[in-house]
Parts: structure tokens; C-alpha cells; sequence
């Protein structure tokens, strides 16, 4: 017996372990990203006019996931199981990037991009949330999104 596409969305927006986000709190993280990706000044330069790679790579990494956590904000309204799944995979490697920018920010000592007590924190709230919801995400069925 096979479920209706209804029952299949609903069962998704269910949300079985409270892992799987609705487009609202993908805007939210989205508008987060991009006030510190958009709307803040990284010095990417040092005083002695050395390029500051781990800056760069924090602003970036800032910028592209508040555009693709939009993205799947949008995407999720008519598709859930795939708003879902790219919001899980670029919350992932948003964490994996705060963990590199830690490491090379420690390695670091003239320089900072921000606390490094912020950037593990917000490595293992992102790594964290969006391993859990990865893992919610494939075990939902991936039929589950909007009829075409």
C-alpha cells in the first residue's frame, strides 16, 4: 500500500527527530549569514599588507551559505525532502570551513578573524545540527516533496 504524496509531506514536515527545519528557520539562518557576510567589513589584509587567507575564507564562507540558505529556504516551500537535504549539506560544509578558518587562525598569532572560542562553537553548533538533520533527511522518503 502506497502513501498519498500528502501523507509522504506531511511525514516530513512532521519533523520525526525535530531536525528537519522549516523554510522559516532556513531565512532566519540565512539573514544571519549574510549580515556577517554582506554587511560586516573583513580585513582580509594585514598591517604589513600580507593577505589574510582564513579572513577570506570566513567571509566567503559567510556569504555563500546565507545565498544557498535562501536558496534552500525557497526550494524547501516546494520541495521539503530537497530544501531539507541542501540545507543539511551546506550547513556541513559551513562548519568544515569554521574549522579550517580555526585552525589557521591558531596557527596565527599577529592576527584574528574573530574569537576563536566563537568559531568552535559555531563549528560544532553547525557541524552538529546539520549532521542530524542529514541523517533525518535521508532516512525520510524522498518522495516526499510537492506534487509537480
Amino acid at each position: 500500500m502506497s502513501d498519498s504524496p500528502d501523507t509522504q509531506r506531511d511525514a516530513v514536515r512532521r519533523q520525526p527527530d525535530g531536525m528537519l527545519s522549516g523554510p522559516g528557520m532556513m531565512l532566519l539562518s540565512a539573514a544571519i549569514f549574510g549580515y556577517f557576510g554582506f554587511a560586516v567589513t573583513w580585513l582580509s589584509t594585514g598591517s604589513g599588507g600580507q593577505f589574510l587567507l582564513f579572513v577570506a575564507i570566513l567571509e566567503w564562507t559567510l556569504k555563500v551559505t546565507a545565498i544557498v540558505f535562501l536558496v534552500s529556504g525557497l526550494l524547501t516551500v516546494v520541495r521539503p525532502w530537497l530544501g531539507n537535504l541542501l540545507y543539511s549539506l551546506a550547513g556541513l560544509a559551513s562548519a568544515a570551513s569554521f574549522a579550517v578558518v580555526l585552525i589557521l587562525d591558531l596557527m596565527d598569532s599577529q592576527h584574528q578573524a574573530i574569537s576563536p572560542l566563537l568559531l568552535l562553537i559555531f563549528a560544532a553548533w553547525n557541524g552538529f545540527g546539520s549532521w542530524s538533520s542529514l541523517r533525518a533527511v535521508l532516512t525520510a522518503p524522498e518522495r516526499a516533496q510537492a506534487p509537480s
